[in-house]
């Protein structure tokens, strides 16, 4: 049982050391990796994002992109496939708040199908082409999982911010 333990221990390590943190606690952002060479983990303030690429195709490179609200990046995260059992990419959100993926269609000519799930519910499915600069936006009402699909192609995420919905006071009655 111990060893199970120190094991378990031993690849929790593995993957907080592999977390890129980006210097915005509210944005994940990339550094540049290589296929096959990719950390699994990423993560900002409240959202963890899991990468399953068991071909080891996924890769990061330096790119400038500049969105409609004015958010500036310099690197893309590539997913090069369709999403399947090999290829997925997964979001834990630690609180409830408003979720913006920044992400394009890894293809000049071809517009791509971005998914996303909470089990096996479609919460947003939204169209990302290549000259497009607008992002993906959901309000996510509740802590859970969530899974980000590519049914029609490779795409390019260049960052994914998360900002959190603090609950307010509840006001106190007015003294009559």
């Amino acid at each position: 049982m111990k060893k199970l333990f120190t094991t378990i221990f031993a690849a929790l390590l593995a993957i907080a050391a592999s977390a890129q943190i980006g210097t915005d606690p509210t944005m994940i952002t990339f550094k540049p990796f290589s296929p096959g060479n990719n950390p699994m983990v990423f993560s900002c303030d409240k959202v963890f994002m899991y990468v399953v690429d068991d071909k080891g195709k996924m890769e990061c490179d330096e790119h400038i992109r500049t969105f409609r609200d004015g958010q500036r990046f310099t690197t893309r995260f590539k997913t090069v496939s369709t999403s399947s059992r090999t290829s997925q990419i997964y979001l834990s959100i630690k609180a409830k708040g408003m979720l913006t993926i920044y992400a394009t269609s890894a293809s000049s000519e071809v517009d791509r199908q971005v998914v996303i799930l909470k089990g096996a519910k479609d919460l947003v499915t939204d169209v990302v082409e290549q000259k497009s600069k607008r992002p993906i936006t959901l309000e996510i009402e509740k802590p859970s999982e969530y899974q980000i699909m590519y049914p029609d192609g490779p795409i390019n995420i260049y960052g994914i911010r998360f900002v959190e919905k603090k609950d307010e006071p509840a006001a106190e009655p007015e003294a009559k």
